[in-house]
């Protein structure tokens, strides 16, 4: 009942008028009798009104209930329908509004479970993916063990494939645990001010065998000490995957240089080195899950360290860019001081 607060106004003056109108002809009128049949018509009269206010009423409620469980409904069939002008600023609009508010809300959370869902799909299929030849060829060569014909030159051949390909599934184990940990939550980073100079330090002890079994040489420019609030242990993890990337992919003899920039707000950590290189439609999606580049063939690894790299420094309010042509490549981290 669109109507129902003109309807009540026009009653209650009615009412109103009729009692007043009675009052004075009850004080005018000389007549008893005609006194007493007035009175009692006025009194039915403002009986009469009064029950067809508390049906009227009841009947606004009853429509009004009706409106507000259409809306219910619309709501949780997720359409599209509002059944009270916006226009107006009554509780019912207000109502409306928070009830769509709401609407909104639990809309971007089903999205947001919906893609955590498929998120985890997706990364349950690239694990069984990338876990399935290690443990494959670790069963071949297994098995083949157990030929009792075998020469010692073929045994011990045999042994040693098999041992890369445990040290294989153990490294991408440990990746993947690294990986889903962080990204579900488990970890959470806990920035604390830190010395990015001994983080840098940190990552270069971890690769430094690798380096100079390569003959690469590692140069550090920093003349000062930088502070930052970094989660120490996870960005030395960030550094490092850089920087083994920078020596696998740098050739025997080659240099990885790197260099500490303060600006304002954030230090500036650029990881240069004179390797192979990035071709260019490829720079874009070398930080995701298990990419690999074309360039990349027969080198070891997963594509999940430059994957680790950013999600790290994202958490910590940083990001990370690239530059890269034919006689090498510079990452840089920006990473934020305060």
């Amino acid at each position: 009942m669109k109507h129902f607060g003109i309807y009540r106004k026009l009653i209650l003056m009615t009412g109103t008028a009729t009692a007043v109108i009675s009052i004075g002809m009850f004080f005018f009128m000389e007549d008893s009798l005609l006194r007493m049949l007035f009175v009692v018509s006025a009194f039915v009269l403002l009986c009469g009104l009064l029950f067809l206010l508390d049906f009227l009423h009841n009947r606004y409620n009853d429509n009004l209930l009706e409106e507000i469980t259409l809306l219910i409904e619309a709501l949780v069939e997720q359409q599209e329908r509002t059944v009270f002008s916006e226009a107006e600023d009554t509780l019912t609009a207000r109502l409306q509004h928070q009830l769509l508010k709401l609407r909104n809300i639990l809309r971007a959370q089903n999205q947001m479970l919906a893609q955590e869902k498929e998120h985890i799909k997706t990364l349950i299929s690239d694990i069984s993916h990338q876990i399935k030849t290690p443990v494959a060829a670790a069963n071949t060569f297994a098995q083949l063990l157990g030929d009792t014909g075998l020469s010692d030159e073929e045994r011990n051949e045999y042994i040693a494939t098999l041992q890369i390909s445990l040290e294989k599934l153990t490294f991408l184990t440990n990746s993947l645990i690294k990986m889903s940990r962080l990204e579900s939550g488990i970890i959470r980073l806990k920035p604390e001010r830190n010395s990015l100079n001994d983080i840098v330090l940190q990552a270069v002890k971890t690769v430094y065998a690798k380096a100079r079994g390569k003959n690469i040489t590692i140069t550090f420019d920093c003349e000062q000490t930088f502070e930052a609030l970094l989660d120490f242990n996870w960005t030395a993890e960030a550094i490092t995957n850089v920087l083994d990337n920078a020596v696998k992919y740098t050739p025997n003899g080659g240099v990885v240089g790197l260099k500490i920039i303060e600006y304002p707000s954030y230090l500036r950590l650029d990881i240069s080195d004179n390797g192979i290189g990035i071709p260019e439609e490829e720079q874009a999606k070398i930080f995701g899950r298990f990419y690999r580049g074309k360039q990349s063939a027969g080198v070891d690894g997963v594509g999940i360290g430059l994957y680790l790299t950013r999600d790290i420094v994202n958490k910590q309010n940083g990001y990370i860019k690239v530059i890269s042509n034919e006689n090498g490549s510079i990452f840089s981290l920006f990473l934020k001081k305060d």
